[in-house]
């Protein structure tokens, strides 16, 4: 409204352009990734984020990691431009850089606008849009580098060397992109489902995860709603009954830590490579062992 007005009284100041179209939102940060490539994809060529000064510094923190993860998707599609800017105009004092800011020229858009609806899970709507620009995209490539801080997509790379298949990052996974295979000791992986929380890395006690943010559109997109195979090893057999139970990493890893305890020397040593049925049996049937009554 000051823009409007000073524009009347002011020649100098051009106002408010007619491409643009000013929408009032209960706040700043409640408008995120996914309408504003919602916005692009049903025909805006840019999206601005007027800010005052007053909003929390985590706010604005949080608004500029979005935007550059939005800019590095539509630059990636080959998009020409900056679609997004952040613009602070605190008060009657700031009009004058306003003004001069919204006049920049207009980025690429799309040659076709969208048809879909936002949806109740912001996800969704994100997935719907990303659909429609990439079926609009001037260019396309199979990956896109996103900003580490942010980024609501990406994929997680497993050190074999390291990893034990233990899978105590599939229990720690609140979206079920990362999953076992209950036929065989296998770590799988769903890129679309990832939101790179980091939650995997944090859980995970071998440090074989390392978080890698980007947009996988291999396929068309196909390929990173597939479940692929991570990090796999063969089942480790009972050596007395020939039986699979856990993996060979994490029963050999367990061995050699437990190599100089001294509960788990000779007969004790080899019961760490039997299945928990013939820890039992041996334990009752091999002789020379101490027993409760025996004390």
């Amino acid at each position: 409204d000051d823009l409007g007005r000073a524009a009347r009284t002011d020649r100098s100041v051009r106002g408010v352009p007619a491409r643009v179209l000013p929408v009032a939102v209960w706040h700043t940060a409640s408008m995120g990734l996914d309408l504003w490539l919602s916005a692009i994809a049903h025909g805006a060529c840019q999206v601005w984020v007027l800010v005052t000064g007053e909003e929390a510094p985590e706010y604005r923190q949080a608004l500029g990691e979005q935007m550059a993860v939005a800019q590095a998707i539509l630059a990636g599609l080959g998009y020409v431009g900056t679609h997004l800017a952040l613009i602070e105009a605190r008060d009657a004092r700031d009009l004058g850089a306003l003004d001069a800011t919204l006049q920049a020229a207009p980025a690429q858009g799309v040659t076709q606008v969208a048809a879909f609806a936002a949806q109740a899970a912001k996800r969704d709507t994100l997935n719907l849009a990303l659909t429609h620009l990439l079926a609009q995209a001037p260019a396309v490539r199979d990956e896109i580098a996103l900003p580490d801080a942010g980024s609501p997509y990406g994929s997680v790379q497993v050190d074999t060397g390291r990893c034990t298949l233990c899978l105590s990052c599939v229990g720690a996974c609140p979206q079920g992109a990362l999953l076992d295979n209950p036929e065989k000791p296998q770590l799988r992986f769903i890129e679309d489902k990832c939101v790179q929380c980091g939650l995997c890395a944090g859980t995970c006690p071998e440090q074989a995860i390392t978080l890698l943010p980007r947009l996988w559109l291999a396929d068309g997109g196909k390929a990173r709603k597939t479940a692929r195979v991570l990090a796999q090893t063969d089942p480790y057999h009972c050596v007395r009954c020939g039986k699979p139970f856990g993996t060979l990493q994490a029963i050999e890893a367990m061995i050699g830590k437990l190599a100089g305890h001294s509960a788990f020397q000779g007969a004790a040593a080899e019961r760490l490579k039997m299945c928990a049925d013939c820890r039992v049996i041996d334990i009752h049937t091999r002789s020379g062992e101490v027993r409760i009554t025996d004390v």
